[in-house]
């Protein structure tokens, strides 16, 4: 017995590794064209609905369908109803991988595919292209899963010796409404450990092929591990927007009470209907001939409830979007701690490289938001500071703090994203990225110390002359072209900025050179003293740094600048 649950958890390890890799591989692959799809999906129900349907099909996995979505409706690309569709869409897409089991798994010695594939796609891995070597590592998954499928089939085989074991499938028996919700929480509760409806299908599968449990019981297991399965986008959204959570939430919404009215019609109707449009009955009392056609049926009652579910509800996927929102009400506005945090990044999963950089990307360009804000209270108070001062000078602090806290706190994740299994240019992605955090956290150091400047000059009652006055706005207007330049590219790779960028850098050397000289003939002349020339100095000083750091960030955006 303890030989046969090693052997049978071995397999459920080895088939949920190999379904991680493989949609690994496909992801890495496809990832962007991916990120593409849906985000031009939210024309209409309908056409979200086929993009859930078709990417779910293609990855082999909802919750990677679902953990996308929930990371755009963070992000606030799309909203609630736009992400309905593609949840019902992805909920008939996952189907796919029952029929893959049931057609292949069951119907070939898996020794056949599996180790050629585990063969081949190791091989492949070693190919010095990323795209190939992604599709590398979809085979060598694809054949790791159906290893793991052949061992569970094979153990759970062994399993029928056991008296136990078969007293406890008798007991757990969908024999009426009751005893079916009962299956319907197990298979429920497996699939929220395991997180991979996939996988308890498969074993489900197994266990009716196997003679087990018979057609009822699997169906009700294939139900529970449809609510099961909602749970990864519900742990995806745990920290993200309201929306988010309203997204999974949605999710939950439409597999429960799919499930409730299956449940009431399932013996009398839905399975009468299956089993009228799939040849064999799989209620035959020959093991023999039952095996090699109960999970078509299977395959078939899934895809059944998800189709019909969705044909459903998708009139009224309204209703379902108002109980999500009442589930999840809007919050109460944030407090100013809350706000200096991240908010296009779900704190509770990495998802797809292509999207989590994607997310990053929107979190940089708040930040350079941030950082221009921070730049437009300084000259503010500068040419102001009766006025402005006092009321500034707390807030400038505070976008300060909040420049630094989205340096470490965007950094942090890229760091997790790096080390999943990336494209070359994903990694690429994520170099450029640090560095601009990096080059943008300095710029507000830069502006802080601008502050303090300013600060010294309003508590000593230093006066610049006109001139002087006219020189500093006149550098500091060339920076700020110079930050609205690089606010322009910030999310763009290898884009054509150098040439603007090189005349801005070029003029703002120029303008400090020449405002040193005028501020040295104004010192003969003794037009200024020595303390206001110190922190006019120092202010163009401060000035040119912020557009070398400007520099810098044009160099990383055109690709010049490589790590």
């Amino acid at each position: 017995m303890f030989n046969i649950t090693v052997t049978l958890l071995g397999g459920l390890a080895l088939f949920l590794y190999g379904m991680k890799i493989m949609s690994e591989g496909l992801q890495n692959a496809t990832g962007d064209g991916l990120k593409n799809i849906l985000w031009k999906a939210t024309n209409n129900r309908f056409k979200g609905v086929l993009t859930g349907l078709t990417i779910t099909a293609t990855i082999q996995s909802s919750s990677a369908t679902t953990v996308m979505l929930v990371s755009f409706v963070s992000a606030g690309l799309i909203n609630l109803m736009q992400a309905a569709g593609i949840v019902l869409g992805a909920n008939i897409g996952t189907t796919v991988t029952g029929w893959v089991v049931a057609i292949i798994g069951f119907k070939f010695k898996i020794g056949i595919l599996a180790l050629p594939a585990i063969a081949t796609g190791f091989f492949i891995r070693f190919i010095n292209r990323d795209k190939v070597k992604a599709w590398g590592e979809f085979l060598l998954g694809f054949g790791m899963l159906f290893l793991g499928l052949g061992i569970m089939s094979d153990s759970v085989g062994d399993l029928r010796g056991s008296d136990v074991i078969m007293n406890f499938m008798s007991t757990y028996r969908a024999t009426g409404i009751l005893s079916t919700i009962v299956v319907v929480l197990i298979g429920t509760a497996v699939t929220m450990i395991i997180q991979s409806s996939s996988a308890t299908m498969a074993m489900t599968m197994a266990l009716a092929v196997n003679g087990m449990i018979d057609f009822y019981t699997a169906c009700a297991l294939i139900l529970g591990e449809n609510i099961g399965t909602t749970i990864t986008a519900n742990i995806a959204a745990a920290g993200s927007s309201v929306d988010a959570k309203r997204t999974a939430r949605l999710h939950f919404l439409f597999n429960f009470f799919g499930v409730l009215w299956i449940v009431l019609l399932m013996k009398q109707v839905f399975i009468p209907f299956i089993d009228s449009i799939i040849p064999g009955d799989p209620f035959s009392n020959d093991l023999a001939v039952k095996s090699k056609i109960i999970a078509d049926h299977m395959a078939a009652f899934h895809t059944g409830f998800n189709v019909i579910n969705t044909l459903v509800f998708l009139p009224f996927l309204q209703y379902l979007a108002r109980a999500a929102v009442m589930m999840v009400p809007d919050e109460k506005k944030k407090g100013e701690e809350e706000e200096l945090h991240l908010r296009y990044i779900s704190t509770g999963l990495v998802s797809v490289p292509a999207i989590s950089l994607s997310q990053a990307k929107l979190e940089v360009e708040r930040m350079m938001e941030v950082v221009i804000e921070m730049y437009h209270k300084i000259i503010e108070v500068f040419n102001n500071p009766e006025a402005k001062l006092g009321e500034t000078i707390q807030q400038i602090q505070k976008l300060e703090n909040h420049v630094d806290m989205l340096e470490v706190e965007i950094s942090e994740f890229l760091v997790r994203v790096s080390r999943n299994p990336l494209s070359k240019e994903d990694s690429n992605e994520i170099s450029t990225m640090l560095n601009k955090v990096d080059q943008l956290e300095s710029i507000g150091d830069q502006c802080d110390a601008l502050l303090q400047l300013i600060r010294r000059k309003y508590d000593k009652k230093l006066v610049f002359s006109n001139e002087g006055y006219s020189e500093i706005r006149e550098i500091a207007g060339k920076v700020n072209e110079f930050l609205y330049l690089i606010s322009r590219h910030i999310g763009s790779i290898h884009s054509n900025i150098m040439t603007e960028a090189e005349v801005l850098e070029n003029r703002i050397n120029e303008l400090r050179r020449e405002f040193r000289k005028g501020h040295m003939r104004r010192l003969s002349e003794d037009k200024c003293d020595i303390e206001q020339g110190i922190v006019f100095l120092d202010m163009l000083t401060r000035f040119e740094k912020i557009g070398d750091l400007a520099y810098n960030i044009a160099e990383t955006i055109s690709g010049e600048r490589i790590f």
